[in-house]
Formats: C-alpha cells, structure tokens, sequence
C-alpha cells in the first residue's frame, strides 16, 4: 500500500508543477533509465519565414517601422526610426504585442522581442536568403551547420536537421542553411524526412550495424589503392572524397539508437496549396520527435522560399504570398499572411511543448529549446533588411533574459557595428555569435563577433 501511496504522491507533484502532461511510456521510461542523473542540454530552432514580417507601415515613408511587428513599449507609441521619437536605451517588460507578433501572445512571458539589427548590406532584397543564418559577408556556414557540429545528438548524421516545408517545391532552390560545401537542401516532404531519420535507427539498421563488417570497408580498401597512383589535384579530389566517406562511416559507428514514439503521418501533396496546413504541421511533428528523443540538438526550419508563390489559402486564393507581402492585394491580407506565418512559430512551440525533453523527461522539451524567428528580410514591399524582425523564445534552459516571466522587448543599437544613414545598427552576424557563445561554440566569421550583451544570461561582450 505505501508503494501505491509514493507512486500517486509523486504523480500529483508532477501534476502540480506542470510536468505530467509530456511525459508519455517513453518519458516515463526515459525517467526511471537517467534517475538522478539528469542534465539540461540547450536545444536549438531557427524558424525562418519568407519576405520580412511588415516591420513598416501599410502606407508612409520607407524605414518607418511603425508596421505590424515591434510591440509597441508603454508611454512611447511610436515604434519607429523616427531620430526624434526612437528609444535606443529601450529595455522594457511593459509593451503591447502588434497585429503580427499578437500571434505569439500565448508565449510572451519566455520571448525576448529585439529591435536594431541589419541583415547583410541592408539592401539586398530578396537576396537575403543568402545571409539569413551567417556571417555579413555571406561566405561561411551558417550557424545551425556550426551549432550542430558543436552540440550533436545521438545521431551525427542529423547533427543539424534541416526541414523545408514548401521551400523549394516549386522549382526555386533559395534556401538558408549552408555548410562549408556550399548550400543544403532541406527535406521538402514529412514523411520522407520522418524515414530518413528515423530509419537510421531502426532495427534494421542496428542488427546491420553490430554484424561487425563495414559495407565501406571493401570500398574504402580499393580507393586507398587508387590514391598511390595519383598527385595534383586528381589526389586532392579523391581524398575529399575519401574523407566524405569516412566521415560517413564515422557517423554511422557514433550512432546511439533512440527509442522513440511513432507517429503516424499523412503523405499528402507537398506542393498544393490545398495541404499547406497539414504539411507545414508534419514537419512540426517530425522535427520536435527527434528533438525529443535526442536524434539531434539543432534544427532549422524553412517555411517557404523568398519570393514565395504558394497561396496560403487561408489568406487568399487569388493572392500569393510574395504579392501580399508587397501590398498588392490590399490591406487585409498583407495583414493575414504575415500573421499565418507567425502563427505557424507558435503552433511549432506547441508541439515542442507537448514533448518530454530527451535529458530531464520530467520537463517539457520546449523549457529547455531555444527558438529563433526571423526572415531574410524585414519588410517584403521596399524588400530591405534594416531593422530585421526577430525573437528569441522559449525556456532555453534559463540563459534567455525574457523579462522574469513577463517578456521583453530590447533595443540593441547602442551597442551598433553598423552605421549608415539611417543610424546605427547590430550585424545579424553578432546574434548568431552570441547563441553561439551561449552554447559554448563560436563562429568562425570575419569582422565584428563580439556578442550581444543583455541577451543570455551568461554571455557578456568581452568575457
């Protein structure tokens, strides 16, 4: 009987904090096998939508960004570049969401809303999609490539996940993870993305695994035989090769199977606008799974491509995206499609939430993922990228200053790298080297790295 007491005991506290909700027979399992011996590791998630997020008004001057993004901080209604009215000393939990970020109001207390900082040159239009997640001169990997080699799962070879939901699907290859090879393509359909990672630990895979014998290892012999006979560049281009495979072979030994939830995903059309919803909700499923069961750590999430032509058919039928953005549809759904793309943010964080995390299971995943939302561009009707929209949320594992509870919204541009003259501003290139610098990595970028004081709890400039 004190058995059955203990057992509903520590039930109703899990209950009361919260915790009981994510924790599935897999969770639970995951309990009992860490025991005491729980440690927080960050997780990380670019969600990156297409063509800005209306940081500038319906109508007016260019640059405004009175729009429809940055909340609107108490006492001061203006929320743009006006050198009369802006606030760089800005560091408030006391704001208003806008019409756009209103969408993330269900998780305002753990976001931290940034204002000041410039993409690439600050001009480059669409572009953008070249600088999105990298350094300012667009020659390097981008930061989920560089945080998924520093923080890898259990399976090497999904050290950065990368998911596509309609980016790409019509044919236009612009898209925003590279690696020092050049640029990734991200997995367009779910289902296919669910297989790829999953099949790598399946039985299957693991019984062909402790069999011993590498199928590379025949393979292996033959090529290091060719590499006697040859010099120049012949020999350099074999031994990249050389080294692309045993990196593989070497992924494939590192691997940890995972013990995962299945889930049961609809194949339906990746490139109709009449599955858009249920699409884009797949790759949310997959992506927060292999979060969960520990696969991988780091995650990018493309919705689209810039210059997006898919209709988003609760928006318009009639309208894509792309020419939402630029106002020509009218008013209403410029307004809509911007909000339907942030909308898909926070149905992303509601599936993260639903999960147990893979190293405290008695917590849901997302207090311990930090979730970046941004685009290649600020606004998609001048198609600039100054004053780029972005926020940082979720629990991050308490290094993010989201306002104790209450939110944030900070003005970064007293710390400016960038002057032109429309004033100062942060290089894009500095946030990602201080998520970096929060995670214990470091970008190997040019120029102005030095991180971003006031955004993580243990990263300060110079330190």
């Amino acid at each position: 009987m004190d058995m059955f007491k203990s057992r509903r005991r520590f039930l109703m506290q899990l209950a009361a904090t919260g915790a009981l909700l994510p924790l599935s027979r897999v969770g639970l399992a995951k309990m009992a096998l860490l025991g005491e011996s729980q440690q927080a590791k960050l997780k990380v998630v670019f969600f990156i939508v297409p063509d800005g997020l209306a940081v500038d008004s319906y109508s007016g001057a260019e640059h405004n960004g009175n729009g429809l993004w940055f909340p609107t901080p108490a006492g001061n209604s203006t929320r743009g570049l006006d050198l009369k009215n802006r606030d760089f000393t800005l560091d408030t939990s006391d704001f208003a969401l806008n019409a756009v970020s209103q969408e993330l109001a269900a998780y305002r207390d753990q976001s931290l809303y940034v204002r000041g900082f410039i993409l690439g040159p600050g001009n480059g239009g669409h572009n953008g999609w070249n600088y999105a997640l990298r350094d300012n001169q667009a020659s390097k990997p981008s930061i989920d490539i560089i945080l998924g080699d520093a923080l890898p799962g259990t399976q090497p070879s999904h050290r950065s996940l990368f998911a596509g939901p309609h980016a790409g699907t019509d044919g236009t290859p612009w898209y925003v993870s590279w690696s020092a090879q050049g640029m990734r393509a991200p997995h367009q359909n779910p289902v296919r993305m669910y297989e790829a990672v999953f099949g790598a630990v399946s039985r299957e895979a693991r019984d062909s695994q402790a069999r011993g014998a590498h199928v590379f290892d025949p393979v292996l012999a033959d090529v290091r035989e060719i590499q006697a006979r040859l010099s120049g560049s012949q020999l350099q281009k074999l031994k990249d090769h050389l080294d692309a495979v045993e990196q593989v072979k070497a992924d494939m030994d590192d691997a940890i199977p995972a013990v995962c939830e299945p889930l049961s995903l609809e194949d339906h059309p990746i490139s109709s606008a009449a599955f858009r919803n249920q699409v884009q909700a797949s790759h949310h499923k997959v992506v927060a799974t292999a979060l969960s069961c520990g696969v991988t750590r780091i995650a990018t999430v493309q919705v689209g491509r810039s210059a997006e032509s898919l209709n988003i058919l609760d928006v318009s039928s009639t309208t894509n995206p792309h020419d939402c953005a630029h106002r020509y549809g009218g008013e209403e759904v410029w307004r809509g499609s911007r909000q339907w793309y942030v909308r898909q943010a926070k149905l992303f964080m509601d599936e993260l939430a639903k999960h147990a995390d893979p190293d405290v299971p008695a917590d849901n995943l997302l207090k311990h993922t930090l979730v970046v939302l941004t685009s290649e561009m600020a606004d998609g009707a001048p198609e600039h990228t100054r004053n780029m929209p972005l926020v940082l949320m979720g629990g991050a594992s308490g290094l993010l200053k989201s306002g104790d509870g209450k939110g944030r919204f900070f003005d970064v541009r007293t710390q400016g790298d960038h002057s032109d003259w429309l004033g100062n501003y942060v290089s894009m290139q500095r946030v990602w080297a201080s998520i970096a610098q929060a995670a214990g990595a470091s970008v190997p970028y040019g120029g102005n790295v030095s991180p971003i004081n006031g955004i993580f709890t243990n990263v300060v400039s110079g330190g």
